[in-house]
């Protein structure tokens, strides 16, 4: 497995941020599905036809459409099979609605790689950002013969008590700007977007609390995945 921050994975997505770039007119066409994978039906977006598969994780509470919009356009169909996903509870994926075990990491981590072989995909990378960059990190050494390449930014490897101070901050969603709230308001309505975040941020201080602030960097959270 070959983790590169900088090399022809990143490069390709980066001329895909780039403004005046063209999408390549081949298989351009965005379908979405659902699959049944441990015990949840979990959406799922794809396009492209290249030999290269990659799973988009989003963030916390983002689904594909809300984080990877630009990416599942424009990134290149003929180099790429590109799928993104919308974690359980989060986007399309809901029912079940979102929880937070101990585990949600390694769960989420185990959901993305079935439905990836769900998907026939028997090799892939992972392009995580948020807490789907600390999916993508678990993923990755839990079942490193079937990740190809892994970009992540945006993601901890623990918890400190500035991050925590920051999540605090920003709690209650109703103090968000317009901006940045209404997209998921739109997305999950404001009842489910106030409880969700708030049980997030909950979870996010039981790491720090029991887990000696680590995220996937100690033996203690590590026996979570045996």
């Amino acid at each position: 497995m070959a983790v590169r921050c900088v090399g022809t994975l990143l490069r390709r997505v980066w001329r895909a941020w780039q403004p005046g770039t063209a999408a390549l007119s081949y298989c351009t066409e965005i379908t979405s599905g659902r699959i049944q994978v441990n015990g949840v039906d979990l959406h799922y977006q794809r396009t492209g036809s290249g030999e290269h598969a990659v799973l988009l994780l989003p963030g916390a509470l983002g689904s594909s459409q809300t984080d990877f919009g630009p990416q599942l356009k424009l990134l290149d169909k003929k180099a790429f099979t590109v799928i993104g996903w919308d974690p359980r509870g989060y986007g399309r994926s809901i029912p079940p609605a979102r929880d937070y075990p101990e585990d949600f990491f390694s769960r989420d981590a185990t959901d993305a790689v079935n439905l990836m072989q769900a998907l026939h995909f028997k090799r892939f990378s992972l392009l995580g950002w948020s807490d789907g960059g600390i999916t993508a990190l678990v993923a990755a050494g839990s079942y490193p013969l079937l990740i190809n390449k892994l970009i992540v930014w945006g993601a901890n490897a623990y918890v400190t008590e500035e991050d925590l101070a920051l999540y605090n901050a920003v709690k209650d969603v109703s103090k968000w700007s317009p901006g940045m709230r209404k997209p998921l308001e739109d997305l999950y309505g404001i009842n489910y977007l106030t409880s969700t975040f708030s049980t997030w941020v909950d979870a996010m201080t039981n790491i720090f609390q029991k887990f000696d602030v680590s995220i996937c960097t100690t033996s203690s959270w590590l026996q979570l995945f045996e």
